[in-house]
C-alpha cells in the first residue's frame, strides 16, 4: 500500500460535486482525512490540510472498473456496467480520521467522486496501482503465513492487572469539574435514581453528599435505629414490606448505617413464611446484594422460610421463583466471598452469581458499590498480587469446562469491577452531557470489545436498561456526526452481534430507533439489525416462520444473524413450562411439524458451508464468527430421532475444526447424546447411532485435508467411547453396542497411521475388558490384512512402485502390532498374551512371519514387537516358536548382535520338531555365514549362540542333514572362530556334528534381507497409475476352438449341415416339444418359452 494522491478539494457546480481522476486502475485502500492545520508529511512542512467545517457527511462514489472480466463467473457483478458507482459514506467528526475502503479484487477504479456539506476537504488516498488484467502465475512459491500477534492492553487500561480496579474511572471523572466521588456515582446513577427536581437543585450532588456524611456520626445512626426498632409492631405483610423497602434503599448507603441497623433489627419477629409476599421478596432480593445484608439472612431460620415458600402449595409460580433466587443470592455471596480468598473455592459458582448480579440494575448498582467501599472486600482484592504480564480474563461468563485458577478469577473479578466502574462514569457524564468524558468513557468501552474476556464482561453490562437506552439516545441528533455518536454506533453494532442481547425488549427498541444518516453503521447493516429486531419483537411465530425458510447457500450474513435469533428465540421459549407445546402450535400453524428435522436441517445447511472453508481448494469467503456461534448446545431440546441423529452428525464432523466455539458446543452435544441413559427411537442406543455415523463419514473428507479429517474424527470418537473406569454398567453398553459396529471400527482403522489404530484398539479393549473380545477380532483382521499384503508380494506386481506401496503396507501392520504389544502401552500384556494364546491369532502370526522370511524382509518393529514376546517367557506353540525362530535369524542378518540371545532362548526352550519350516534350514545357514564374515569379532557369548543353533540343527531328524545358505569355506572359518570359545566337551560335540552335515553350495547365502519400506516417496501419477491400471482390450481368441462335440467345424454356418451335429435340427411337429418338456431332465436348466405349435394364438388369456 502507497500514497496515492494527496488533495485538498471544493465541491464546485450547482451540484456541489468534487471529483478526482487518476491516470490509471487504481485500487484504494484507505483514505485519511487530516484536521484543518494539520501537516500531513513531516518531509514537507509546508503542506498544510484545510478540511472545513469540524464535522460532516461525505458521500465518496467509485467508478467500478473491472479487472479480467473473463474471469469473473456469472453473476449480478459481471453484468454491472463499467462504470457504475459504488457508494460509500464517510462521517467525519474531526481529527485525524482513516477511512478503510475494502474493493475487493476483482475491481479497481479511476474515477472518486466526493458529495458533502463541506467546504473543503483535505485528504491522502492509500493503495496500489494494478494492471487491466491479471498476470498469468507462471511458477508457485509457497509461503509462510504470518503469525498475527495481538498487541496487550496497557495497564491503566487493564484493571485486571491493577489493585484499584476503579482507578480508571476515577482518572475519568476527574474530566468533569466539581465532580463527585465515584461511589456517589455508582449510588445515584443505579440505585437512587434521583427524580428531574433534583437535578435542578443547584447543590446537586454536592448536597446528597453532605447528607451522607452527617449520617456517618453514631449518634445519628443510633438515633435512626432506634426510631426504626421502636416502630415495629406485630408482625404483619405490610410492616416485612415496609422494612424489606428500608433495607433495600439503605443497601447503597455508608456500611456503618446499615452496620447499625441490623443491629436493632430481629428476622423472627418481623418475617414469616405467610408474609413474605413477592414484592416483598424482591426487594429483600436487591437488599441482600449488599454484603453486610446478606451475611445477616444468613441464618437457617430464614432459608427456612424460603424453603416453606417454594415447597408450600398456596404459593404462586412467582413467590416460588423470586424466593429461590432470594435464596441463591444469600448463598451466592457467601461462595464469592470464600472465592476471592481460597485457591480451591467454587470459581464458577461465583461467576454464576456476578453474573446475575450483572443482570439487574438495582443489584448490580448495591453490589458495585460494596466491591468499591466495604473494607473487607477492598482489602481481598488489593492484598492479592497482580499479573505481570497481560493476559486476557478467562470466560468466566460463559458456559466451559475450562480449569480456573485462583489468579485467574481474581483478574476476572478486577476485571469485572473495571468496567462496571466505567460503565457508571459514562451513565454520569451522559445525564451531565460532558461529551468530552462520555466520548472517552465510549472510546474505553469500544476497545475493550475488541479484547476477549473484556468483551464478554462488557457486552453482557450493556444489556442493563439504563445502558442500552443511553446507547440509543447517543445517536439521535448526531447531524453534524459526533464522535461519541459514531463511538455509539460501534458499540449498538458490535453488541447487536449477540442473539441474546437482541431479545432485550430496551435493545430491539434501541435498534429500531436508529435512522439514517449513522456515522458508524452502514445502511445494509442497519437493515440487517433491523430485520432481527423485527423478528424479535414479533417472537415465536416469525422465529418459526426463518427457521422453515428455505434458504440459498452459503448463507448470506443477514440470513444468519436472522437464523442465530430465531433460535434463541425458540430456547427461551423451550424454557418455560409450556414452551414445547407453544412451539408445536407456531409450527402447525406454518404447516410444518417437527422443531428437531428444521434444526438439522439448518446445521446440515451451515456445516457444508463451514467445510467449505477447509477444503483444499479456495474457499469462498463467509463470516466466520457468524457461523461459528450458530453452533450452540442443543442440549434442552427433546429425544433426537435415530435418522436425525444420523444425519446432524455425518455433517456435524465437517464443522467440528471450524472454530473454538463450535468445537466446544459440538463435544458438549457428543457428551449429551451419547450417555448411557440417552435413547433414540426406536429404542437404539444415542451412542450406537453417533458411533456409527462418525464411522461411516470417515471415508468423506468433502474436500478437506483427510489426514485432518481423520484426526477430527478419532478425537470425535473419544468423546463418545466412555472411559472404563468411570463409566457405570460397563458390560451393558459393550454388550448392547460394540458388536453392530464392529466391521465399522475396523473400517475405520485401516485408515488410520499405526500410533492412532494402537491407541483407539487399547482403548476398546479396555472398555471391552474380555467381554466379546473385539480387540482380538481387530488383531486377527489385521493379521490376514498383513497376511494378503505378503501373498501380494510374491506374485508379479505390475510396478516397483506398486510394490512399494505392498512394502508399506506390510510395513504399518507391523508397526501397530509393536505399539500395542511395547511396555508402555496400557494393553501390552493383552497383546502379548492374544499373540501366543489365542490359536488363530497365532497360527496367522506363523504364517506371516514365515512369508516374511520367503519374501527376505524384515522390519526393526518387528524384531522388537518379538523382543517383547520372548521377555514375556510365554510357553509358546512349536509352529509360531519356529517361526519366531526364522524371523529372529533373518533379523540377525542386519543386525547379529541385537538377537542373538533371543535366537538363544528360543533354541533351549524348543527342541526342533517336525515338520520344520522348508526356510529354516536355509535362514540357519544364512545366519551363520553372516556371522562367518565377522569370525575375528565373535567373543565367547556369541560363540555359545552359534553352537547351541547348530547343535540344535543336527537334532533335526532329516537325514541327510543339508544345510544350504553357506560355502564350506565360511563354515570351516566359523568353527575355526568359535572352537577357542568352546569347552572340551562343546569342542567334540562340535566335531561330531560337524562330520553330520551336508552343505548345500547350490543355494547361495544371497544378500541381505530388505527393511520394510517406512515412508513412501511416489509421485501423483504413480498413484493415478497404480489405481487405474492399464486394462488389454478385449479380443477374439486367435486360433480355432472345438466345438461341444469335439469336432471342429468352421465356418460356424456349417455346423447346421454336419453330419456330427444331426441331433440339432430335429423337426418338432404339432405338440411333441410340448410333450418332450415334461421330462424332468428337460425341465432343470431352459430359458426357452413354451411352444406355440397347434394353438390359436387368438385365445390366449393371461391372469395377473
Amino acid at each position: 500500500m502507497v500514497l496515492l494522491h494527496w488533495c485538498t478539494i471544493s465541491p464546485e457546480g450547482p451540484s456541489g460535486l468534487a471529483a478526482i481522476r487518476f491516470t490509471a486502475p487504481i485500487r484504494v485502500s484507505s483514505i485519511r482525512v487530516f484536521p484543518d492545520g494539520a501537516q500531513p508529511f513531516a518531509n514537507s512542512p509546508e503542506i498544510i490540510a484545510e478540511t472545513q467545517p469540524e464535522a460532516f457527511f461525505v458521500d465518496i462514489y467509485f467508478n467500478a472498473h473491472p479487472l479480467n472480466p473473463s474471469s469473473i463467473p456469472d453473476s449480478k457483478d459481471k453484468q454491472r456496467a463499467p462504470n457504475a458507482l459504488v457508494p460509500s459514506v464517510i462521517a467525519y467528526a474531526g481529527g485525524l480520521l482513516d477511512f478503510t475502503v475494502d474493493m475487493g479484487t476483482e475491481y479497481a477504479t479511476r474515477l472518486m467522486i466526493v458529495k458533502g456539506k463541506f467546504e473543503r476537504l483535505s485528504m491522502a488516498i492509500y493503495g496500489d496501482v494494478v494492471s487491466e488484467t491479471l498476470p498469468a502465475a507462471l511458477s508457485y512459491t509457497p509461503g509462510v503465513l504470518p503469525v498475527v500477534e495481538t498487541t496487550p492492553l496497557s495497564q491503566p487500561l487493564d484493571p485486571s492487572r491493577s489493585l484499584d480496579p476503579s482507578q480508571l474511572a476515577r482518572q475519568l471523572l476527574l474530566l468533569i469539574p466539581d465532580s463527585p466521588p465515584l461511589s456517589l456515582v455508582i449510588r445515584l446513577m443505579f440505585c437512587l435514581k434521583p427524580s428531574n427536581d433534583d437535578w435542578d437543585l443547584p447543590d446537586f450532588p454536592i448536597c446528597i453528599l453532605i447528607w451522607t456524611q452527617k449520617l456517618k456520626r453514631n449518634q445519628t445512626l443510633t438515633a435512626l435505629a432506634n426510631k426504626v426498632a421502636e416502630s415495629i409492631g406485630p408482625k404483619n405483610a405490610d410492616q416485612a414490606y415496609d422494612v424489606a423497602k428500608l433495607l433495600g434503599i439503605s443497601a447503597s448507603q455508608n456500611p456503618d448505617m446499615i452496620r447499625t441497623l441490623l443491629k436493632h433489627l430481629e428476622i423472627t419477629s418481623i418475617f414469616d413464611s405467610d408474609l413474605l409476599e413477592h414484592t416483598t421478596i424482591l426487594r429483600l432480593l436487591e437488599a441482600t446484594s449488599n454484603v453486610d445484608i446478606a451475611q445477616y439472612f444468613n441464618n437457617e431460620t430464614f432459608f427456612t422460610m424460603l424453603r416453606d415458600i417454594q415447597q408450600s402449595t398456596s404459593s404462586d409460580g412467582g413467590t416460588q421463583l423470586a424466593a429461590r433466587r432470594l435464596e441463591d443470592r444469600i448463598y451466592g455471596w457467601k461462595v464469592f466471598e470464600e472465592a476471592l480468598s481460597n485457591p480451591t473455592g467454587d470459581f464458577r459458582g461465583a461467576a454464576i452469581f456476578l453474573k446475575q448480579i450483572g443482570s439487574e440494575e438495582q443489584s448490580f448498582g448495591v453490589w458495585l458499590e460494596s466491591m468499591i467501599i466495604h473494607e473487607g472486600i477492598y482489602t481481598k482484592l488489593s492484598t492479592t498480587p497482580t499479573m505481570s504480564t497481560f493476559k486476557s480474563p478467562i470466560l468466566l461468563l460463559r458456559e466451559s469446562q475450562d480449569v480456573v485458577s485462583h489468579d485467574d478469577f481474581i483478574s476476572f473479578v478486577r476485571a469485572y469491577i473495571g468496567v462496571a466502574s466505567v460503565l457508571a462514569v459514562w451513565a454520569w457524564t451522559d445525564s451531565l452531557g460532558n461529551d468530552e468524558c462520555r466520548e472517552r468513557a465510549l472510546a474505553i468501552l469500544r476497545l475493550w470489545q475488541g479484547v476477549d474476556g473484556y468483551r464478554d464482561i462488557v457486552n453482557h453490562l450493556l444489556l442493563l436498561r439504563q445502558l442500552t437506552r443511553r446507547l440509543g439516545w447517543i445517536t439521535t441528533d448526531n447531524d453534524p456526526p459526533r464522535k461519541s455518536g459514531m463511538l455509539a454506533e460501534q458499540v449498538i453494532m458490535d453488541l447487536a452481534f449477540e442473539p441474546q442481547a437482541i431479545l432485550r425488549e430496551d435493545m430491539i427498541s434501541t435498534i429500531l430507533s436508529l435512522k439514517s444518516p449513522l456515522s458508524a453503521i452502514a445502511e445494509g447493516d442497519r437493515l440487517s439489525m433491523r430485520k432481527v429486531a423485527l423478528v424479535a419483537e414479533d417472537g415465536l411465530p416469525s422465529a418459526i416462520e426463518e427457521l422453515i425458510f428455505s434458504s440459498d447457500h452459503p448463507l448470506s450474513l443477514r440470513r444468519l444473524r436472522t437464523l442465530r435469533v430465531s433460535l434463541a428465540i425458540i430456547q427461551r421459549e423451550l424454557k418455560h413450562d409450556k414452551g414445547e407445546w407453544e412451539i408445536l402450535q407456531a409450527l402447525w400453524e406454518e404447516k410444518s411439524h417437527g422443531i428437531i428435522t428444521q434444526l438439522v436441517g439448518i446445521l446440515v445447511g451451515v456445516a457444508e458451508d463451514i467445510n467449505n472453508h477447509f477444503i483444499i481448494d479456495l474457499a469462498p469467503a463467509m463470516n466466520h464468527t457468524l457461523v461459528d456461534q450458530l453452533f450452540v448446545p442443543l442440549t434442552i431440546f427433546y429425544d433426537l430421532s435415530s435418522n436425525c441423529l444420523q444425519e446432524q452428525f455425518s455433517s456435524c464432523t465437517s464443522a467440528y475444526a471450524s472454530a473454538q466455539k463450535a468445537q466446544q458446543s459440538c463435544l458438549d452435544l457428543l457428551r449429551y447424546l451419547s450417555a448411557p441413559d440417552y435413547r433414540a427411537d426406536p429404542g437404539k442406543p444415542g451412542a450406537e447411532v453417533i458411533l456409527r455415523a462418525l464411522l461411516e463419514h470417515s471415508r468423506e473428507s468433502r474436500g478437506k485435508d483427510p489426514v485432518y479429517h481423520l484426526h477430527q474424527l478419532l478425537v470425535l470418537l473419544e468423546y463418545v467411547i466412555p472411559d472404563p473406569e468411570v463409566v457405570d454398567e460397563e458390560e451393558d453398553w459393550v454388550i448392547s453396542i460394540l458388536p453392530n459396529l464392529i466391521n465399522e471400527f475396523r473400517s475405520f482403522c485401516c485408515l488410520l497411521d499405526a500410533e492412532k489404530q494402537a491407541h483407539l484398539v487399547g482403548q476398546l479393549v479396555k472398555l471391552d475388558n474380555q467381554i466379546i473380545g473385539i480387540g482380538e477380532w481387530l488383531l486377527l483382521e489385521e493379521l490376514k490384512l498383513l497376511s494378503d499384503t505378503l501373498q501380494s508380494l510374491t506374485n508379479h506386481l505390475s510396478t516397483s512402485e506398486h510394490r512399494l506401496v505392498k512394502e508399506n503396507q506390510a510395513f504399518v501392520s507391523l508397526h501397530f502390532i509393536y505399539e500395542l504389544a511395547k511396555p508402555s502401552s496400557n494393553v501390552s500384556a493383552w497383546c502379548i498374551s492374544a499373540l501366543v494364546t489365542n490359536q488363530d491369532i497365532s497360527a496367522l502370526l506363523s504364517a506371516c512371519l514365515i512369508a516374511l522370511a520367503n519374501e527376505r524382509c524384515t522390519s526393526l518393529y518387528l524384531t522388537q514387537t518379538l523382543h517383547y514376546l520372548i521377555a514375556a517367557k510365554p510357553k509358546f506353540e512349536p509352529d509360531l516358536a519356529l517361526a519366531i525362530l526364522v524371523a529372529l535369524l533373518q533379523a540377525a542378518h542386519g543386525k547379529p548382535t541385537l538377537v542373538a540371545a533371543d535366537i538363544l532362548y528360543i533354541i533351549q526352550t524348543q527342541p526342533p520338531v517336525n515338520p520344520i519350516p522348508t526356510v529354516l534350514p536355509l535362514q540357519i545357514g544364512r545366519t551363520l555365514s553372516v556371522f562367518a564374515q565377522q569370525s575375528s569379532k565373535l567373543d565367547t557369548k556369541t560363540s555359545e549362540v552359534l553352537f547351541g543353533l547348530i547343535e540344535w540343527f543336527s537334532r533335526i531328524e532329516a537325514r541327510p542333514l543339508l544345510l544350504p545358505g553357506i560355502t564350506s569355506k565360511s563354515i570351516s572359518r566359523l568353527y575355526d572362530s568359535i572352537t577357542p570359545n568352546l569347552t572340551d566337551q562343546e569342542t567334540e560335540i562340535l566335531g561330531a556334528i560337524r562330520a553330520n552335515i551336508t552343505l548345500d553350495e547350490d543355494e547361495s547365502p544371497g544378500s541381505a534381507p530388505m527393511e520394510l519400506a517406512e515412508r513412501l516417496h511416489i509421485s501423483i501419477q504413480d498413484i493415478d497409475d497404480i489405481l487405474h491400471p492399464d486394462v488389454p482390450m478385449p479380443s477374439t481368441p486367435k486360433g480355432t476352438t472345438p466345438d461341444i462335440l469335439g469336432v471342429v467345424i468352421s465356418p460356424p454356418t456349417a455346423l447346421l449341415r454336419s453330419p456330427a451335429a444331426t441331433g440339432l435340427t430335429k423337426t418338432y411337429a404339432n405338440n411333441d416339444f410340448r410333450e418332450l418338456r415334461q421330462i424332468p431332465s428337460a425341465r432343470q436348466n431352459t430359458s426357452r418359452l413354451p411352444s406355440m405349435h397347434g394353438m390359436n394364438r387368438s385365445r390366449l388369456e393371461y391372469t395377473v
